[in-house]
């Protein structure tokens, strides 16, 4: 018979363009290409020609075809085409490995989507098999692919326009999927090229045919082939069962029809022939393989059939001989997902039921993974039956941190049968945790209060409100967090380690509130039974809350940084409490900034980054992301802050934290005079405003923007009311100091409050801002600084505060006081004085493209008659390597070294994402269309 080439006749042209394709791959250049068709066209010969083509030209082919029926993992289908298992040693899936065992997991504690994490290293990994050779990648039935696995199929091909990767996909147009439809469209975007893939021509078939027998086919088979519809998997299939029935006779180069019968009637029925001439042993063999799914190892085959593997191998052997088994790793794979189909679907409904749930406790007695035995019990009876439900309540946690929403829908599934079974509260506190895991706080809720409003049990009632607790926080309703932790504070015989976290939790969510006080006591009290109780978490949450109210009402920073240094001691290094861990090193690390110790503080976020991409849960990679981007816009780099919030645009955050992205990215645009990229952060932003809002504390840099936006308009007397409703909420003019931050934002009132005549407002925040010294922050004192400058028209003292912004690197204040001290130079007639301060002011706003800064203070000197002449200020180039930033300088040598994204990442102190980010502007910055275009256009512009 054929090759596999055969079924390319009519094929020369989509042939043609992947050869095109992989050549640019080879070349340095990453590629995509989607293929659209129906079963059989040909497109998996067309692909495993592509792919010979590949490997013969040096990359290295991975693929896999995603399973109809629900994967035992997700992003299985992924993890299985770059040979990724369990038992994986070498160093680069050593990591992927260790998350599919399990290891390093623990009771979540914030919302943690265990998928997420396994995404980020499968990015990891492949960029890193890209760094060694060429890759080409397949997936294969796409129409099925988990949501998990599109969305990293999307995100791998944003990253093929930096990389030698060619992603190709084939998809069929049934089933529809939005999750689908959504991946092809994204892919088409970005640049990949689309092969529609429809049946051939009736010549064509004949000429497949033809070249199956290795003959001219005679009119009569001819004809015959004509009833293939143009489907070359069909014409392969139907020809295999008439050279198997001895019905073509090759003579004279001719190949003639012999014999009685018909052309097999349909694809199925030809697959059926096929599979007819297999021994009924190997038949019933491939049954239960059909049953376990598309891909199959023989230790699990080994398992549900009862039989060594050493019996198995014979049927095996007849299979892969027969052509309808390949393998494909260290698993067993069927050919054509119709193979599969033939099989599954010959067998009785009721029977294929009651072999998946056969096959499911089968798997589970051996030991299998709780996925693969969840696996079976989906496909299998809709009942849930006695040993289903134990096996449920028993797995329900490791099945929840390894596959959340399938753990959804079995214990969705389960409790209809427990309804009056003491199981049930313990499966509902199981459900509450998965739907916490997938960020679902709405049905967390829904699902909680009934449990805690019913339960007897002490421990599911902590467990839930606990969980409850975050869910509610996460939706910024603190009162509502509090309650749910004091009413199951009150029920008797609670766990002395639950108490303690209750106690922890209560006191949390007492500060979003703005109770201080109370929320002081319940963390020392949860301090103090959490080390009685021996629960090293419950403590670490109280040391956090104790040093978050140090932050936010004592301001006292250097005592908040002692706190989390005591309880990062109390924590250690065990995996039970990473996120916290994390948190705790991001808090650290603002707190070192706020302190003035910018180098230590750059050295913390760095360390914070480098364990959130080894042990991080997505929800906290998300703050990492925005509180770096908040970290960056102070210190300056403002495109680097841009790069960290266009990384984390993928990631789960929370919307307090993604509030404060977007006032990062408002505050950018308005000093940067693109007022139309502002507004689009400004939705509901009014709302915010409100004094009760849980939310406000975290909207204030948005806030800020929005009354810089009214000034850059020329409302100074609204850019005024603006900040005071944000700062003074109360209008007595006290202006309580929310954090660190705050007062460097005063100044901006002080000032606002001048130009508009309301002295007394001036007067307020000034005095607040000298009151707040007390924080030992250099940031702090210079702001007390510059607004008693800016109140006595003082440019010297404003000069002494410009010093302090510029030696700890805080540049956009430092240009701001050096602005001011201009003008008032200018206003006393010292004109050398004033240029001076003017010209260092530009030169600062110049450096962060801030546009508006440099009308607002050319304005402002004009009148005095000091301009900085005509040419205006020398705005860095959007393109060519004088563009580059510091970071994407260091990043484009990095790349002409030929490090990947991860090594560059660990070198750098910062995460994968934030790389891929800053290459993709290098390529843009260079025109370069892959990374040995970067070292190419480097080394010819030195």
């Amino acid at each position: 018979m054929g090759s596999p080439a055969s079924a390319l006749v009519g094929r020369d042209v989509e042939l043609a363009v992947l050869r095109e394709l992989i050549v640019g791959v080879t070349e340095g250049r990453g590629g995509m290409v989607w293929l659209d068709g129906e079963p059989g066209i040909g497109k998996s010969a067309l692909i495993s020609t592509a792919i010979a083509d590949a490997a013969r030209l040096g990359c290295a082919v991975y693929g896999g075809s995603a399973p109809e029926l629900l994967p035992p993992f997700p992003l299985q289908v992924l993890l299985d085409a770059l040979r990724v298992g369990r038992d994986s040693v070498d160093p680069l899936r050593a990591p992927l490995a260790g998350l599919l065992r399990g290891e390093g997991r623990s009771e979540l504690l914030t919302p943690r989507d265990v998928a997420a994490l396994l995404a980020e290293q499968v990015l990891a990994l492949v960029d890193r098999l890209c760094s060694v050779t060429p890759v080409v990648l397949v997936l294969d039935d796409a129409q099925w692919a988990d949501e998990a696995s599109l969305s990293v199929w999307s995100r791998l091909g944003r990253a093929s326009a930096q990389v030698p990767l060619l992603l190709v996909t084939a998809c069929r147009p049934l089933p529809r999927r939005p999750e689908v439809a959504a991946t092809r469209r994204d892919l088409v975007e970005r640049g990949a090229t689309v092969l529609p893939l429809g049946a051939l021509s009736a010549p064509q078939v004949i000429e497949v045919v033809g070249e199956l027998v290795g003959a001219v086919p005679s009119g009569a088979l001819g004809e015959l082939a004509g009833q293939a519809g143009g489907n070359p998997l069909y014409a392969r299939e139907a020809v295999d069962a008439l050279v198997r029935e001895s019905r073509i006779t090759v003579v004279a180069g001719v190949a003639e029809l012999t014999g009685a019968g018909e052309w097999p009637g349909s694809l199925p029925e030809a697959i059926g022939r096929r599979l007819g001439f297999l021994p009924e042993q190997t038949r019933s063999v491939l049954g239960l393989a059909a049953v376990l799914g598309c891909a199959f190892t023989v230790d699990d085959l080994g398992v549900v059939s009862g039989q060594p593997a050493t019996e198995l191998m014979v049927g095996v052997d007849e299979a892969v001989a027969g052509g309808v088994l390949a393998a494909s790793g260290d698993r067993l794979v069927f050919r054509h997902g119709l193979i599969r189909q033939a099989l599954y679907e010959a067998m009785p409904a009721s029977l294929r039921a009651a072999l998946h749930r056969q096959a499911a406790r089968a798997l589970a007695g051996a030991g299998a993974p709780v996925e693969r035995v969840a696996e079976q019990l989906l496909a299998g009876p809709a009942a849930a039956d006695e040993w289903m439900v134990d096996w449920v309540a028993r797995e329900a946690a490791a099945l929840t941190y390894r596959a959340p929403r399938v753990a959804v829908e079995l214990l969705t599934r389960v409790r209809g049968a427990v309804d009056d079974d003491p199981r049930r509260e313990r499966l509902d506190a199981d459900l509450t945790v998965a739907l916490s895991q997938l960020g679902d706080n709405e049905q967390v809720e829904r699902l909680a209060r009934p449990v805690l409003a019913f339960s007897r049990d002490p421990v599911v009632a902590a467990r839930v409100a606990w969980t409850l607790g975050y869910a509610l926080m996460r939706m910024g309703r603190y009162e509502q967090a509090v309650e749910a932790a004091e009413h199951t504070l009150e029920r008797p015989e609670l766990p002395a380690v639950w108490a303690a976290r209750l106690y922890a939790l209560r006191a949390l969510a007492l500060i979003g509130v703005g109770r201080f006080d109370e929320a002081r006591a319940a963390a020392a009290r949860a301090e103090a039974e959490g080390h009685q109780a021996g629960d090293r978490l419950a403590v670490g949450y109280a040391l956090h809350t104790l040093a978050l109210i140090e932050h936010n009402q004592r301001r006292d920073v250097a005592a908040q940084v002692a706190l989390i240094d005591r309880a990062l001691a109390v924590l250690g290094d065990e995996p039970s409490v990473a996120d916290l861990r994390l948190l705790l090193m991001i808090n650290r690390a603002g707190g070192l900034d706020n302190l003035g110790r910018p180098a230590e503080a750059d050295h913390a976020f760095g360390q914070a980054t480098v364990f959130a991409e080894r042990a991080g849960t997505p929800p906290r990679l998300g703050h990492l992301r925005a509180k770096i981007a908040d970290y960056s816009f102070y210190r300056g780099r403002w495109d680097e802050a841009l790069a960290e919030l266009q990384a984390a645009a993928d990631l789960p955050v929370d919307m307090t934290y993604r509030l404060a992205g977007r006032g990062v990215r408002a505050l950018i645009a308005v000093h940067r005079d693109d007022l139309p990229a502002a507004e689009r952060e400004f939705f509901g932003v009014e709302e915010l405003t409100s004094p009760g809002n849980g939310l406000r504390l975290y909207a204030d840099l948005l806030l800020v923007a929005w009354a810089l936006a009214a000034e850059r308009e020329g409302r100074s007397a609204e850019a005024l009311a603006r900040l005071l409703a944000v700062f003074d909420p109360e209008g007595n003019r006290e202006f309580p100091q929310l954090t660190p931050d705050t007062p460097m934002w005063l100044a901006e009132v002080v000032r606002l409050a001048l130009v508009c005549g309301d002295r007394a407002t001036a007067t307020a925040a000034a005095r607040a801002n000298a009151a707040a010294q007390g924080q030992a922050s250099p940031a702090t004192t210079a702001a007390a600084g510059y607004c008693a400058g800016l109140l006595a028209a003082d440019p010297a003292g404003i000069l002494a505060a410009a010093d302090t912004f510029h030696r700890i690197g805080y540049p956009l204040f430092g240009a701001q006081a050096l602005e001011n001290a201009a003008v008032l130079y200018a206003e006393r007639g010292d004109q050398l004085a004033a240029r001076a301060a003017y010209a260092r002011a530009v030169e600062v706003y110049t450096s962060l493209d801030a546009a508006w800064d440099i009308m607002r203070a050319d304005a402002r000197l004009r009148p005095h008659g000091i301009r900085r002449g005509r040419r205006g200020p020398r705005r860095r180039p959007t393109t060519g390597r004088e563009a580059l930033t510091a970071t994407e300088r260091k990043i484009a040598d990095l790349v002409t070294a030929g490090q990947s994204n991860p090594d560059i990442a660990a070198q750098l102190f910062l995460s994968r994402r934030t790389v891929e980010t800053h290459v993709s502007h290098i390529l843009a910055k260079l025109g370069a269309h892959s990374r040995v275009d970067i070292a190419r256009e480097l080394a010819t512009s030195q």
